[in-house]
């Protein structure tokens, strides 16, 4: 019979599969985490007559159903807001405001934008719409 020696047997952990796992998870979630870029803000605007395009100069301003306001593809509060709208002013002074209202936001939201960018002293204000569809 053989007996074992008073000493312990040293067990070790071998840490480089355990290391290369963590490694692949982690460049997995930030390859997939880098295409999603923006939010989808879903807003549904009122129909309206005139069709105008918006230019990579103008600032954008998204007002949902539910009162959230977006500037840059980013939620933001109006406080916030009037800091952003301010420094593009200063930066580009003939700057216009688009206003992307959806059809069932409160009107005050839409008034206290266009009153912030008002006294900002931004002159050029539009509201986003839909084309009309026409009857045939």
């Amino acid at each position: 019979m053989q007996f074992s020696s008073g000493r312990p047997r040293r067990v070790t952990l071998d840490l480089t599969p355990l290391i290369d796992v963590v490694l692949m998870l982690v460049i997995f979630f930030v390859l997939t985490t880098t295409f999603v870029l923006s939010p989808g803000i879903k807003v549904d605007l009122p129909q309206g007559g005139s069709k105008r395009q918006v230019h990579e100069n103008d600032a954008v301003v998204i007002i949902t159903a539910d009162g959230s306001i977006y500037y840059d593809d980013g939620r933001i509060t109006l406080e916030a807001l009037q800091a952003a709208l301010r420094q593009r002013h200063q930066q580009q002074p003939g700057v216009r405001i688009i206003i992307k209202a959806d059809t069932h936001a409160e009107h005050g939201w839409v008034v206290a934008v266009m009153d912030m960018a008002k006294s900002l002293g931004i002159a050029r204000l539009a509201i986003a719409t839909t084309p009309k569809e026409t009857q045939q």
